[in-house]
């Protein structure tokens, strides 16, 4: 992070947006790839009726005022 400011001469710039550049388009194809499996998952759930319908979300534990009084001066907020 200390090279940050310094400024790079434009021959050695070039080759290393190039490589960037390289590795960003990868990384997209990657991301279209996956996003693609997820669209084929979640098509054949649907056709499968599989679904998320009845599912409960897991309620929070409540907190007895003591365990409250000791977080609250532990500082964990």
């Amino acid at each position: 992070m200390e090279n940050e400011n310094k400024e790079i001469p434009k021959e050695e710039a070039v080759p290393k947006l190039t490589d960037l550049v390289v590795r960003l388009e990868k990384a997209n194809s990657e991301a279209k790839e996956i996003i693609a499996r997820q669209q084929e998952i979640a098509a054949l759930n649907l056709i499968g009726g599989k679904t998320d319908a009845g599912l409960q979300p897991e309620k929070p534990k409540e907190e007895t005022p003591q365990e409250y009084v000791k977080r609250v001066l532990s500082g964990k907020m």
